[in-house]
Order: C-alpha cells, then sequence, then structure tokens
C-alpha cells in the first residue's frame, strides 16, 4: 500500500470533517494551513527548507481552491509518516467534482489563472482523490522527506496534528 492509500489516522467525524487538529486551532484559511505545515515539519532535524516551500505552495492551491471551487474547506489534515518517510495532507471539500486542468507546458503563458492543479501535481510526490460518505471529496498529497528524516526534535513528530 503507498503512503497515500494508507488510512489517515486520527480522529475521525466532524471534529476532523471541521478541520479540528489536535491542540490547535481548525485550520480554515491557507495562511493556517502554511503555518501547520511549518510547525510540522519544524519538529524534524534536518533542512527542509525546499520541502517546506513546496509544501506549503501545494497546500495553499488546495485550500484556495477548496474555498473557490468545492463549497468550502470542510478538513484539513496533516502528518509525518516516519516510516514511510512522507509528510502526508488531506484537504477535504464539499464538492465531489475532481479538480482539473491541462498540463503547465500545454497552457497559454498568458492565459490567468487555472495552474493550480497543476502545480500540486509537479509538487507532491502522490495525489490521490477520494469520495467521502458523507459528500465531497478529500484530497491526499505526499511529500518526500529525503534523506533529511534521520533526526527528530519532538516525540510527537510522528503523530498527527
Amino acid at each position: 500500500m503507498s503512503p497515500a492509500d494508507a488510512p489517515a489516522t486520527g480522529p475521525a467525524g466532524p471534529e476532523r470533517r471541521r478541520g479540528t487538529t489536535h491542540g490547535r486551532p481548525p485550520v480554515r484559511t491557507a495562511g493556517q494551513a502554511r503555518a501547520h505545515l511549518a510547525d510540522l515539519l519544524g519538529r524534524l532535524e534536518g533542512d527542509f527548507g525546499r520541502l517546506l516551500a513546496d509544501a506549503q505552495l501545494a497546500v495553499t492551491e488546495l485550500v484556495v481552491n477548496a474555498h473557490r471551487h468545492g463549497g468550502g474547506l470542510t478538513g484539513f489534515g496533516a502528518r509525518l509518516d516516519l516510516e514511510r518517510g512522507c509528510l502526508v495532507v488531506d484537504v477535504e471539500d464539499g464538492d465531489e467534482r475532481h479538480p482539473v486542468g491541462e498540463p503547465l507546458d500545454r497552457r497559454d503563458p498568458t492565459a490567468a489563472g487555472g495552474r493550480g492543479w497543476a502545480l500540486v501535481q509537479i509538487l507532491a510526490s502522490t495525489c490521490h482523490i477520494d469520495a467521502l460518505p458523507q459528500g465531497g471529496k478529500r484530497i491526499r498529497v505526499t511529500f518526500s522527506l529525503g534523506r533529511a528524516t534521520a533526526g527528530r526534535r519532538s516525540p510527537s513528530a510522528g503523530a498527527e496534528t
């Protein structure tokens, strides 16, 4: 089973759908999602600057698109999967439609917008979309931690937040 296919651990039900994260206020905005990822990756030793920048850009696109096209953000979760060496991020919204977009090399470079989903697919190691039982969808993206996963700064680094 790939990391993206693995079931998310942690809270289920209404609290998760509302974007609640352990010990932090619910994630409702792209800025809150970026801060959450910075906090999560900050628990590890190593240089994760590039990974953080890529993950924050991809998650910004997903959260903004959830608000713009998906009826709003209905869930957010992020966790470090140290066994598989990846950051796993779930973004949920109320729309069952999947994101669409042409690959960047086939887009008109002067066209406004429409690049977000293509960027997410380039930046993330994996992208999976699943329908939710209550309606809507979950987009799960993973980002490889690479070789800098040897040490932890916090004993809770592998926990979902």
